[in-house]
């Protein structure tokens, strides 16, 4: 279930990215319309390896301790740990095995423990009986919190990231500077990467315990009589 609401937070929030960059794609350069599906196909795979991640962390510990509690925590961030840093080391292999060079500042493992233990959070707070109703809610604030407490701390989320890789390669036709001109800024600036941050934290963790949710009062209304 976390999986999936992974998935559906990268079709949702993609888009936005994908319109953003390809309105600055330069004229017989890459169409627009194949800048949007490249950059969806990436915020898909990278969205849904992240959710299984720490879903599947978070599904251990409770199975583990019996019960969702703090170990839930614990669970979140060990699996996004781990995927960050598959993710963060295939993709630096790639680039020096393609290109010759690679950015060393692309988002990992400590990216991605924090937002798993934002989601470990939520899910072990609104997962609980009374509050099961606002789990996505309560997924989404400490997701946003995450996102910016990350940007904050000298990380980079996706579009973070994005730019990273735009100023690595100046060649390359991907630009995120319509998103800065939102914020009054020269290209894709420090306040850009805290919004769009808390946006992606809040998007992607607010999918994953959402879907936690749905999965979670559906097998208690099986089990009711």
């Amino acid at each position: 279930a976390g999986t999936i609401g992974g998935v559906s937070a990268g079709l949702i929030g993609s888009p936005l990215y994908g319109f953003a960059a390809a309105s600055e794609a330069a004229p017989g350069g890459m169409g627009g319309a194949s800048v949007v599906l490249v950059l969806v196909c990436l915020a898909l795979l990278i969205s849904a390896l992240g959710a299984a991640g720490v879903s599947f962390g978070i599904a251990a510990a409770r199975r583990i301790s019996g019960r969702m509690g703090p170990s839930c925590i614990v669970g979140g961030a060990l699996g996004g740990l781990l995927i960050g840093a598959i993710v963060k080391l295939i993709g630096i292999d790639a680039f020096n095995l393609l290109i010759g060079r690679a950015p060393a500042d692309i988002t990992g493992p400590g990216e991605g423990a924090l937002i798993g233990a934002a989601i470990g959070l939520a899910a072990w707070i609104g997962l609980s009986q009374w509050r099961l109703r606002i789990a996505g809610p309560i997924g989404a604030i400490a997701g946003a919190t995450a996102g910016v407490l990350i940007v904050l701390l000298g990380g980079r989320m996706l579009a973070g990231t994005l730019d990273l890789l735009a100023q690595v390669f100046p060649q390359s036709r991907l630009r995120l500077d319509a998103i800065g001109r939102l914020f009054g800024e020269q290209g894709f600036g420090y306040t850009s990467q805290l919004v769009t941050g808390g946006l992606e934290g809040a998007l992607f963790a607010g999918c994953v315990v959402g879907a936690m949710f749905l999965a979670e009062e559906r097998l208690r209304a099986r089990s009711v009589p």
